[in-house]
């Protein structure tokens, strides 16, 4: 291994302690919590090394938010890349894509929809702002070209696809802040079992029923 390249491996873990440092911060007390002088302190770098790296926690968050948006994109593609072999299980491998990115990092997951609030994106600078629509456009757009495709092809019923990919993703976060919710009150929670319910009524609101079942609402607003 060459000097640059030994350089640029040891930058990138110094980049991935800052940021593993920021988000168990974050996990156990909360954005408001987090300080560059605690995660220099959690990831055992010098603060002159820390700012070398990132100009603030807000960068730091970001970047452990962005990679989890890039995961989750690639889920996406694969998908939409796949799509005519896994046509009939449209809704179901969609429902998976989404169970396996909040699985892969449940804390930048949260820490993603926390930054989405109106609040902060507008103390965000304006070019971490652009990061994370950035981010979130690829995963959205994705979404959509998927569904548009299940509702092209008739296997969702016939609505506006952007309107439906928006109904079906609110439903998976609805139920991600129901139960880490219920989990910290009550230490109880449900997540596996109210998924799978809240996908299998979903499929009966989604999935086109077949011809001899299809009334006149089947053939109505796929281009509103």
């Amino acid at each position: 291994m060459g000097v640059l390249e030994r350089r640029r491996r040891e930058r990138e873990v110094r980049r991935e302690l800052a940021i593993d440092a920021a988000m168990s911060i974050y996990e156990e007390d909360g954005y408001h919590a987090i300080t560059m002088e605690k995660i220099a302190e959690r990831s055992e770098l010098s603060r002159a090394a820390l700012y070398l790296y990132f100009k603030s926690k807000e960068e730091i968050l970001i970047s452990a938010i962005v990679s989890c948006a890039d995961y989750f994109a690639g889920l996406l593609q694969e998908m939409y890349d796949n799509r005519e072999n896994i046509k009939e299980e449209l809704l179901e491998k969609l429902w998976e894509c989404f169970q396996r990115f909040y699985e892969k990092d449940p804390v930048a997951f949260t820490a993603w929809q926390y930054f989405h609030q109106s609040e902060m994106i507008g103390k965000l600078p304006a070019e971490l702002r652009d990061v994370l629509f950035e981010a979130g456009a690829k995963v959205v757009a994705l979404q959509h070209k998927i569904v548009g495709y299940a509702v092209a092809e008739k296997v969702f019923v016939q609505y506006d696809h952007r309107a439906l990919s928006e109904v079906i993703w609110s439903s998976f976060l609805g139920i991600v802040y129901t139960e880490r919710s219920k989990n910290v009150l009550s230490h109880k929670s449900h997540m596996a079992a109210t998924q799978d319910i809240a996908r299998k009524v979903l499929a009966r609101g989604v999935l086109n029923p077949s011809p001899k079942k299809g009334g006149s609402d089947s053939a109505t607003v796929a281009d509103a």
